[in-house]
């Protein structure tokens, strides 16, 4: 089973995004990515070259999968997109952190952060969950109280399961913080035990100092054959790969 995450920077850098995944689906079976946007922003009032339908978009470029969107806010969420010829159990979403726990936790613009969601994507015949998250956000990856708190409620999910389990995304996190420890704690930290020095890529101008946002992590038992962040600079992250059984 192969499968990529990715921050999709809201289809920023769209044609180099799509060559990517055009390219990559020959092979991979599951994409999860973060930043979707899904129609227009509630209140938004500046023009971006964000592409305001991009989870249409991937629908397009994947003809060949079926895409799941689940909504963090108006016009704005993560996807997954799985390969038709696997059977999909159940798609589950579960609020991690609520409006009012991030209402005081302000975006360069003056608007609150959105709450924090994460999206379960059950696979029958593998008896697999993958999960995919998009972590609070903030210019310090550092620990804070909203973080901690739902490394503690993505934590809560993973025992309530004995399932496999594997998690991935774009958690905002440096990897020397407590909840990067308790999360590797319990499952396998893929970026981290495979020596990688970043996440980001020369599209991000804080790379220097905050070189880690992207994860994965899986459940001891899941045997990895393959884990690479690849250098394609499709967004101001960079993709993390995993072959695994």
């Amino acid at each position: 089973m192969k499968l990529i995450s990715l921050n999709a920077w809201c289809g920023i850098k769209y044609e180099l995004l799509k060559d990517f995944l055009e390219c990559q689906s020959k092979d991979v079976n599951i994409f999860c990515f973060q930043e979707i946007r899904n129609g227009e922003y509630l209140n938004q009032t500046e023009e971006t070259n964000e592409r305001t339908n991009l989870f249409e978009d991937l629908k397009d470029i994947l003809p060949d999968f079926v895409g799941y969107f689940t909504e963090m806010a108006p016009g704005v969420g993560i996807a997954s997109f799985v390969r038709k010829n696997i059977e999909v159990e159940k798609i589950e979403s579960e609020q991690i952190l609520t409006a009012q726990e991030t209402k005081h936790l302000a975006m360069p613009n003056g608007e609150s952060y959105y709450p924090r969601v994460i999206q379960s994507v059950y696979l029958k015949k593998y008896d697999l969950i993958i999960h995919n998250f998009h972590g609070i956000p903030g210019d310090s990856k550092k620990d804070t109280p909203e973080r901690d708190l739902q490394i503690s409620r993505l934590l809560t999910i993973v025992n309530n399961s004995v399932k496999s389990q594997i998690i991935v995304g774009d958690f905002n996190l440096d990897m020397n913080t407590e909840a990067i420890l308790k999360l590797e704690s319990q499952l396998q930290n893929l970026v981290k035990e495979n020596g990688f020095k970043t996440t980001r890529n020369s599209n991000y101008n804080k790379i220097d100092v905050l070189p880690f946002a992207d994860y994965a992590f899986a459940s001891k038992d899941i045997k990895i054959n393959q884990f690479e962040v690849l250098p394609d600079e499709v967004s101001d992250h960079l993709a993390l790969f995993l072959d695994f059984t």
